[in-house]
């Protein structure tokens, strides 16, 4: 890195984490005003005290905040780009830049490694960070948000030397109960498959297992009474994750999405999932590649101008992101992996003409 890589690349660095605050601060107050009532009556209804969900609503903010990061970051960038370029520009610091021999291209090139290095961040996230707090958000969204947390229709998926597939009518995550509970445990011949069923079971927190009632296990030999289901890591927290009706694939990470995808080969909503979380991280960069041509102005009088084109860019491509979104996630509208890749290729190309094309 040469003196004027770090002189911008610290400008750039600076603006972005204030824009990446800013953006997560705003999103988290929004939901905050927005939802207060609701919580408090369903804290109210809990039993809980105003202090007790002070305390769990920070904790609850806490963990949402590696996902508001992937929601934010390329608003972030670009934020920090278009403020990094008006700083230069305003200092007169621009002109003297290709005075000495500096391209343009070459003045901006640490606002595109700031776009870069925020897309990794973002795929760092979404694969070791993210998939961590997924099942703790679902369950305190169901607590928080709805007047009847019970979920019905829970399916649970594993496959190993022996395949299991549990099955559960309804669960209560604020109980910790099942009704009618069903695993099937399988293996490579008939034989060993084994079938454990209850009518109702719930969590024992000292020995993390599911207690039966009216536990029975059979298999092609016979059958008999059992007390435990036998799987420690079918936590409650789990279940919501894995539900039909709370699975949320924006919190998974990319091994998560590729191993459901072969279980569920139907569902268009995590094979776009997948493809997003690659081409989300590439809209740093993509965003900045639109947005950084219009920023830089050799003329008086033209700044606002430039700056709501950058906008209606920016805007136009997540319009279009999140109308690709909707087609994809219909049965037969879009492919998910089109309505994924689309955008980034649409305004991507764009970006790319418009860049190169900058007058130096």
């Amino acid at each position: 890195m040469t003196k004027l890589d770090r002189y911008v690349g610290k400008i750039v660095l600076g603006a972005f984490l204030a824009a990446l605050s800013f953006f997560m601060l705003i999103t988290i107050m929004v939901d905050l005003l927005t939802s207060l009532p609701r919580y408090a009556e369903r804290a109210a209804a809990a039993g809980m005290g105003g202090l007790e969900l002070s305390a769990y609503l920070g904790l609850r903010y806490l963990k949402m905040l590696p996902v508001v990061m992937t929601t934010v970051t390329p608003f972030a960038a670009v934020v920090a780009g278009m403020f990094s370029v008006a700083r230069l520009h305003n200092a007169n610091e621009i002109v003297p830049m290709l005075f000495v021999g500096r391209s343009i291209h070459r003045v901006l090139r640490p606002m595109l490694w700031c776009g870069v290095i925020a897309g990794m961040m973002m795929v760092v996230s979404w694969q070791w960070i993210v998939p961590h707090v997924g099942a703790d958000l679902a369950a305190s969204n169901s607590f928080l948000r709805e007047s009847t947390s019970v979920q019905t229709g829970i399916v649970h998926e594993k496959h190993e030397e022996e395949s299991q597939y549990f099955y559960a009518m309804k669960f209560d995550p604020d109980e910790q109960t099942l009704a009618g509970a069903q695993l099937l445990v399988y293996g490579d011949m008939q034989a060993d498959a084994v079938m454990i069923s209850a009518e109702t079971a719930s969590w024992d927190k000292e020995r993390g297992d599911w207690l039966l009632q009216n536990g029975r296990r059979t298999t092609q030999a016979g059958g008999g009474p059992i007390e435990w289901l036998g799987r420690p890591d079918l936590t409650p927290g789990i279940l919501m994750q894995n539900s039909r009706d709370s699975v949320d694939p924006a919190t998974m990470s990319y091994t998560e999405l590729q191993s459901l995808i072969e279980e569920r080969p139907n569902r268009n909503d995590l094979r776009l999932a997948f493809h997003r979380h690659i081409t989300y991280p590439l809209a740093n960069l993509l965003l900045l590649l639109l947005a950084l041509p219009l920023a830089i102005r050799y003329e008086r009088g033209t700044r606002i101008a430039r700056i709501m084109a950058a906008i209606a860019l920016c805007g136009g491509y997540m319009l279009t992101d999140l109308v690709c979104q909707k087609l994809g996630q219909q049965q037969g509208m879009l492919h998910p992996i089109v309505a994924a890749w689309t955008p980034t290729i649409l305004f991507g190309s764009l970006g790319i003409v418009m860049f190169s094309s900058t007058r130096s």
